[in-house]
């Protein structure tokens, strides 16, 4: 297959690229080696009741971001959840600064799939190589998962690689056109693992009142947060049938155990230290799962918005390691990586994110 542009990556940054691209008439790829679109804008089913494993929760923090949920909200994929949260500090819990947290009702993911109409993925295939071509690039995929065997190989001009750069950075280090000083950007940025666990409760197994939906635990040592998650859904559009709580962990603690073999013990020491916030319930849910995110949260960052490497065809990189304020930053990494390819290539006019999400309603 040819193509004009292939994006490896279907996260939220992946997605940005593409969508200008395909608006102004290029053929636009997207490769992505999971099975579905979003990344950390992940939701999962824990014996049937949907619930976010990724990204929490949306806020109105950064121009872009503002304009994304406002335009989400209007098509009706987000809702606001809660007005202000809680933090537990060293005097007990209290309210954290007043804004408005948004959330999808029918899980997070849903944004990804709103914005993904009309756009053309294969799922399960991871980049193996990349080898320029008198004509462009030719990209070898590997099949992550049976049954995405063919096709396995796809011809493009010009590439975006918008995954964590521990991950870009293996692509484009064999790259014999690239001077090794171009892209020790990628090889500086780093990640903060996170470790997230889904714990479900029998409806008596949970205080009748429970005054915390979302809460931040900063002084804790191996827990960053808790969010009542079964809480998200609406009257029309409820969650779960029980209740269900998201835990993540801090940094620290992801780093130290996310290649754990055994989980049990990670399990039960989340579910302990979490419990010394809410109370001794949370010990003992009926259901539990965990994920591991290796790539949570940026810690050392790019600081432009797009890496634009020397190359014979266009290639770029992008993603939230290009800023310091995730969703904000691969919101406009994204955007910058399409006009940045777009220069290299036919240089149309590219609609703004304003467009683009009215485009999509």
């Amino acid at each position: 297959m040819r193509v004009d542009i292939a994006v490896v990556g279907a996260g939220l940054a992946g997605l940005m690229a593409a969508l200008p691209l395909e608006a102004a008439g290029y053929s636009v790829l997207l490769l992505e080696k999971s099975r579905g679109l979003g990344g950390r804008l992940a939701s999962y089913r824990l014996n049937g009741s949907r619930c976010d494993r990724g990204v929490r929760y949306l806020t109105e923090e950064g121009r872009l971001l503002s304009g994304f949920v406002r335009s989400l909200c209007q098509r009706g994929v987000l809702e606001p959840w809660i007005e202000q949260g809680h933090i537990d500090t060293p005097e007990g819990i209290g309210l954290d600064s007043p804004r408005t947290h948004y959330v999808a009702p029918q899980g997070m993911s849903q944004i990804a799939k709103e914005l993904g109409q009309g756009l053309t993925v294969w799922y399960s295939r991871r980049v193996q190589t990349l080898t320029a071509e008198s004509e462009g690039w030719r990209l070898a995929l590997e099949a992550v998962k049976e049954g995405s065997e063919s096709p396995l190989e796809v011809r493009a001009k010009a590439v975006i690689l918008a995954i964590p750069a521990p991950q870009a950075l293996p692509i484009v280090e064999t790259l014999p056109e690239i001077p090794p000083e171009t892209i020790a950007p990628l090889a500086a940025v780093t990640y903060d693992p996170c470790l997230t666990l889904l714990a479900q409760y029998p409806q008596n197994g949970v205080p009748a009142e429970i005054p915390w939906r979302s809460l931040e635990c900063p002084n804790d040592p191996d827990v960053s947060w808790l969010g009542l998650d079964s809480s998200k859904g609406t009257p029309s559009q409820p969650r779960s049938d029980r209740p269900l709580v998201v835990i993540n962990s801090s940094p620290e603690f992801g780093r130290s155990h996310i290649d754990d073999e055994d989980v049990t013990p990670v399990i039960e020491h989340l579910l302990n230290q979490g419990a010394a916030h809410v109370g001794d319930w949370l010990k003992t849910p009926e259901t539990t799962h965990l994920h591991r995110w290796r790539y949570a949260f940026p810690r050392h960052t790019w600081s432009q918005d797009s890496l634009v490497l020397p190359t014979p065809h266009p290639l770029i990189c992008c993603g939230d390691w290009c800023g310091s304020h995730q969703v904000e930053t691969a919101l406009r990494s994204g955007l910058a990586a399409a006009s940045a390819i777009n220069a290299q290539l036919q240089q149309h006019p590219l609609p703004p994110l304003s467009q683009l999400m009215n485009s999509q309603s």
